[in-house]
């Protein structure tokens, strides 16, 4: 409840926010967002059944009273031998109270069976939480570099922009001196609103991502707006393991392959339940009993046993509830290893995404550097009179092509690196604070 309240209260005071960190947005999401929520009730569930389970340990102690109100007059308490002086006597109004008290010396290790597959599952639903906290992780940070990539893009079609209404505003001299035709100022209209069309549909991109963290960190939009984001880097740290260190740690750290071990443990735990039923079951009990009218004539005594239970026919439930278990638990091992075959798989597709979005980010950066000298020189020789405005307004458009595809690829870069984090198992806010660095 009193995180609940300080969630709410932190929500409400967001406003006043100066900027939001991508380490602040995953704390936000982690504490308020409902898929982590159902996530931690579920292990509070599945540690309350464990404690049921272990209940079946101790023994029972109850007690029970009657009053019970009959036509004829009833005999008050039970007649053990018969002695004129010592009968108990009738009454229409009976009182009856008991204490008793049992416990099951053996079962054929189903209490055991029951502790160790509720074990297993809570056990899973921890697993769970940490799968749905790294997933969550993950969605945050994507959602975010997306907010940056819109940003990034938006920028460079602005940059562009601003190109082209230079350009525009020299044609317009150069016409009014009657030195350049009517096409050159065609030609830069033409490019000015092919690249107003652009930001357009820039403006929406970041609008709609913006919205979108917004939802996932519950927070006002104006507080995920792009200004007050903060620009991020790989840290130079951040470099890429071996492949096959990467795969071992995944089959070691991954929650959902712990999950899947899980699952085969409370499958084999429900195979020795259902071999259990072939035992019998003996449970001591003993009671304290009280009878009484409402006339008085109150009296005790006390009772004890030994008890001895086994099924002699079932009609074959017995055999075919061990032959599902059997079955179940063969079906679990077999799902584990298929689920350890994915995790390879899933390592090899992010560190190949991973390395593909280094290498696209190195030869983008290239590119930008290269097409920025190009447009210097395009310009130089307009300038100059020796060059074409056609082949100058192709320069820039390459720019602004390459700028926004270098702002995508190392935002995507981040994103594969994170995805392997995910699938090894190691995504926490620790994680991102030791690979993630804000950019200066």
């Amino acid at each position: 409840m009193l995180l609940g309240c300080a969630t709410a209260v932190s929500a409400q005071e967001s406003g006043g926010r100066d900027s939001l960190t991508l380490a602040e947005a995953v704390v936000l999401a982690q504490e308020t967002h409902p898929s982590v929520r159902a996530a931690r009730a579920g292990e509070d569930a599945a540690s309350a059944v464990v404690g049921r389970a272990k209940s079946a340990w101790y023994p029972y102690l109850g007690v029970g009273a009657s009053l019970t109100q009959y036509e004829k007059p009833m005999i008050i308490a039970p007649i053990h031998s018969f002695q004129p002086d010592e009968f108990p006597g009738f009454d229409r109004t009976i009182l009856n109270g008991n204490l008793s008290m049992a416990w099951t010396v053996f079962d054929g290790g189903a209490r055991r069976a029951r502790v160790k597959g509720a074990r297993a599952g809570a056990a899973a639903a921890e697993s769970g939480v940490i799968s749905t906290e790294q997933t969550l992780t993950a969605r945050v940070t994507i959602n975010y570099l997306e907010v940056l990539t819109a940003r990034g893009v938006l920028d460079a079609v602005n940059r562009s922009i601003g190109a082209f209404q230079a350009e525009r505003r020299r044609v317009d001299l150069l016409l009014g001196e009657g030195r350049a035709a009517q096409v050159e100022l065609l030609r830069v209209d033409a490019a000015l609103a092919e690249a107003e069309a652009e930001r357009v549909a820039a403006e929406a991109r970041l609008d709609l991502a913006e919205r979108e963290l917004a939802r996932t960190i519950d927070l006002p939009v104006e507080d995920t707006r792009s200004e007050r984001l903060r620009a991020v880097r790989l840290a130079d740290s951040a470099t890429l393991a071996e492949r096959a260190d990467l795969i071992q740690r995944a089959l070691a750290n991954n929650p959902e392959l712990e999950l899947s071990r899980q699952q085969v443990a409370a499958a084999e735990a429900e195979n020795r339940l259902a071999k259990a039923a072939w035992w019998p079951a003996i449970d001591v009990f003993g009671a304290v009993l009280a009878f009484g009218s409402r006339e008085g004539d109150g009296t005790a005594e006390w009772q004890a046993g030994i008890g001895l239970s086994y099924p002699l026919f079932t009609g074959g439930a017995r055999s075919s509830a061990v032959s599902q278990t059997n079955a179940q638990t063969r079906m679990a091992r077999e799902e584990l290893r298929l689920a350890e075959l994915q995790a390879q798989d899933n390592v090899d597709r992010a560190v190949n995404a991973a390395l593909r979005a280094e290498a696209v980010v190195e030869s983008l950066s290239q590119a930008v550097q290269h097409q920025a000298e190009v447009v210097r020189i395009e310009q130089l020789s307009l300038d100059a009179g020796a060059g074409t405005q056609t082949d100058y307004l192709r320069a820039e458009a390459n720019l602004l092509r390459a700028r926004s595809m270098l702002v995508q690829a190392r935002h995507s870069e981040i994103a594969a690196r994170v995805e392997l984090a995910r699938v090894v198992g190691e995504l926490t806010p620790d994680w991102l604070y030791r690979n993630v660095e804000i950019a200066r």
